[in-house]
């Protein structure tokens, strides 16, 4: 056994790295939009896809499509709902632990993942106000990055990932100006607050078939969890111009900057006293025996430690096009490109000295190191809306998310595909002041395949800890809003 894990101090980096390294807080999709990107900003947009949505002005939702296109409410205008989604995923395959062991043979302690993630209800508001009929001003709150993944105590992947949450809320003043008949620009700042929260399970006794302490009948699995948590206010922006080409024809353009945001907090395992690992059993053990001893050499405590969490979030630009082809039907067409690819790795880097950065082997003070090395997506939709009377209006879309995730670096928190969106929608104006949204959206999403390992600071494979296997995944959303017309 000495002769996988080395000894002394070396084994206990060695053996505790693939507890940390690749620990991270935001990066494992809601199966609903590409990477961790929120669409869900409004039902009206649902119905069609977000086909064109730049370019039309339905209600106070402009606020986050387009802010130009506020210049075209002539009421001031409240908008607000919510979408639900129901999503399940599974994970079918194989698991090597960090003595190097195939899940076997480790007397079935664990299953394949089963359902990994939660339903969310994700709310949304805005409010529109023209001060006279060149300016406008707006405010939104809306989360346009999250996700919510957790997977059972005793995963296959456990080793890679077991909780992971994001919360964003984005307030969003906008303004938009009429520079002619045809023309109005708009722009916005946007402040965010992020919340993110990870967990992993920790192997640090695996399984040896043969070792009298290790090869034991009573094997169980994962004796402890990692946490890694922390939160931050970041800034950013948006502009947006609208653009009435003819009398029946509408181009919309948006574009929003990335936010930085460095998420500080605590790193942690969960169970902090009797923390253990195994040793060298050719020696080396400081005061203990060969065997099982405390990580820390005295007492098995290990305090939590100060971390920070880099992350910049995604620019991205949208080209909507929007025809009113007859009086009753609209034709809604558009683009968006998203720059993934600012996002090529993810660490979480030890804030003061202290044990936890010591023990998972990567050195410069890092806790965790995953390599994504994501690349820029663009997707595209179309839609369109027919109005059947004054009372109703119907939609219908097709849209193709492109996953901005690579096959060689997929990971368990982030098992991104590509994906095809059909939706069907329907708005109900119940008076001239009032009217009420619903979108529905079902997601044709491709099998994705894991093969994952960690990686040291020059992305190199560290350790023969492994996971392998394939997700199925579906989702459904359905979305609700009203709008008031003041």
């Amino acid at each position: 056994f000495g002769h996988v894990f080395g000894s002394g101090s070396d084994m206990k980096a060695i053996l505790l790295r693939a507890g940390f390294t690749g620990a991270s807080i935001v990066l494992m999709s809601t199966a609903y939009a590409s990477g961790y990107k929120v669409n869900e900003q409004s039902a009206s947009g649902v119905g069609t896809a977000y086909a064109g949505r730049a370019a039309v002005a339905d209600d106070a939702s402009v606020v986050f499509y387009n802010p130009a296109a506020m210049s075209k409410l002539k009421r001031s205008e409240l908008s607000f709902g919510a979408t639900y989604i129901d999503v399940e995923g599974s994970f079918e395959g194989t698991r090597t632990n960090p003595a190097g062991v195939p899940d076997a043979a480790e007397g079935n302690a664990y299953d394949d993942g089963g359902d990994f993630v939660p339903n969310a209800t994700i709310p949304f508001v805005y409010y529109v106000h023209p001060v006279d009929d060149k300016v406008a001003f707006g405010f939104g709150i809306f989360a346009p990055f999250g996700t919510h993944t957790d997977y059972s105590s005793n995963a296959l992947v456990g080793g890679f990932a077991d909780e992971t949450e994001l919360t964003t809320i984005d307030f969003q003043p906008t303004f938009s100006y009429r520079v002619s008949d045809t023309l109005a620009i708009g722009g916005g700042i946007d402040i965010m607050y992020a919340h993110g929260l990870l967990s992993k399970q920790l192997d640090l006794v695996p399984y040896v078939p043969g070792h009298p302490q290790l090869g034991n009948t009573d094997y169980q699995g994962y004796e402890n969890k990692f946490e890694v948590e922390g939160n931050d206010l970041g800034y950013g922006w948006n502009l947006g111009l609208i653009w009435d080409v003819t009398a029946h024809t509408t181009l919309g353009f948006t574009y929003r900057s990335e936010v930085d945001l460095e998420l500080v907090g605590d790193s942690k395992f969960i169970q902090s006293s009797g923390v253990v690992a195994y040793t060298d059993p050719d020696g080396d053990a400081g005061p203990y025996p060969a065997g099982i001893y405390p990580v820390d050499g005295a007492t098995g405590q290990v305090d939590s430690q100060a971390s920070r969490v880099p992350l910049t979030t995604p620019r991205s630009a949208t080209l909507s096009l929007a025809h009113q082809a007859t009086d009753n039907l609209q034709l809604q067409a558009g683009a968006t490109w998203t720059d993934w690819s600012v996002f090529k790795y993810f660490d979480i880097i030890a804030t003061k000295p202290g044990l936890i950065d010591d023990l998972s082997g990567l050195g410069d003070n890092y806790i965790g190191h995953i390599v994504e090395k994501w690349h820029d997506t663009l997707s595209w939709a179309v839609g369109a809306s027919y109005r059947i009377d004054q009372r109703w209006l119907l939609r219908g879309g097709y849209a193709y998310d492109e996953a901005p995730v690579s096959d060689d670096h997929r990971t368990a928190r982030v098992p991104d595909t590509d994906r095809q969106w059909l939706t069907a929608g329907a708005r109900y104006d119940l008076n001239n002041d009032i009217s009420f949204d619903l979108g529905i959206a079902y997601l044709l999403i491709d099998d994705s395949k894991l093969n994952e390992y960690d990686y040291d600071l020059n992305d190199q494979v560290s350790g023969v800890e492994n996971a392998q296997g394939t997700y199925d995944v579906d989702a459904l959303g359905v979305s609700l809003q009203m709008n008031y017309r003041m």
